[in-house]
């Protein structure tokens, strides 16, 4: 999502930095962009630390001046269960990159955005933050907690030129999803079925809806969130 996204943003006018941790496929994606006719770098981080965080902001701002905008795309799912049987390591795991990581971004984001009189931030939550997700606790606690977070935020800096929203999506056809759903067709069918859109969510839509949040949408939309998800928690 986060690469879908990124091209996407490159279509339009601006630089687009991508950062995650491999630099081989950012470096991949960022020519992709230059390649069309935008502009675009790269840069290796670890959103799970605090340090590579400010690191990462401080480069953007020595190279660009400025952060206009961040989409904080940061998660993973570590394992399935109940409650009782999630291991220690993996609640701690699970919290430290589907929410820690969004706070080290955004407390490093914000000043300089605030220093600059705007900006605008993009985090990705989950359905999984809306509703409980059965042997999902770890998981589910935390995508709510991107959403507590996103809100705590906008309100915090309401008034003072940032814009922050939250999307919230479904099941989408990401090459991980595709792994599952190759291995377990039959479960994946049923889950389609229970879609009322009939069909799981592309890679495109998220890019879409996230460079409409980032450009276009009314800054009276700040602390929203929004469900992407073929109408499944509608």
């Amino acid at each position: 999502m986060g690469r879908q996204a990124a091209l996407k943003l490159g279509q339009g006018e601006g630089h687009v930095v991508l950062a995650a941790r491999r630099i081989e496929p950012l470096e991949e994606a960022a020519e992709a962009i230059r390649a069309g006719g935008g502009s675009a770098s790269a840069i290796a981080f670890d959103g799970g630390d605090a340090a590579s965080c400010q690191t990462l902001i401080d480069q953007i701002e020595a190279d660009h001046g400025r952060l206009d905008g961040a989409f904080n795309n940061l998660g993973d799912t570590l394992g399935d269960g109940p409650l009782h049987e999630v291991p220690l390591e993996r609640w701690q795991n699970t919290l430290s990159v589907n929410l820690s990581a969004p706070f080290h971004l955004m407390r490093a984001q914000v000043p300089l955005m605030l220093k600059q009189g705007a900006g605008r931030i993009v985090n990705n939550s989950s359905t999984g933050g809306v509703k409980g997700t059965k042997g999902m606790a770890d998981y589910s606690a935390a995508k709510w907690g991107v959403i507590g977070l996103t809100k705590s935020a906008a309100l915090d800096y309401a008034g003072q030129g940032l814009v922050i929203t939250v999307i919230a999506p479904g099941i989408i056809a990401t090459e991980k999803f595709r792994e599952f759903e190759a291995r377990l067709p039959d479960v994946f069918e049923g889950l389609r079925q229970a879609t009322p859109a009939a069909r799981f969510g592309e890679m495109s839509e998220i890019a879409e809806l996230v460079d409409y949040l980032l450009r276009d949408a009314p800054a009276y939309l700040n602390g929203a969130v929004l469900p992407i998800d073929g109408g499944r928690t509608a």
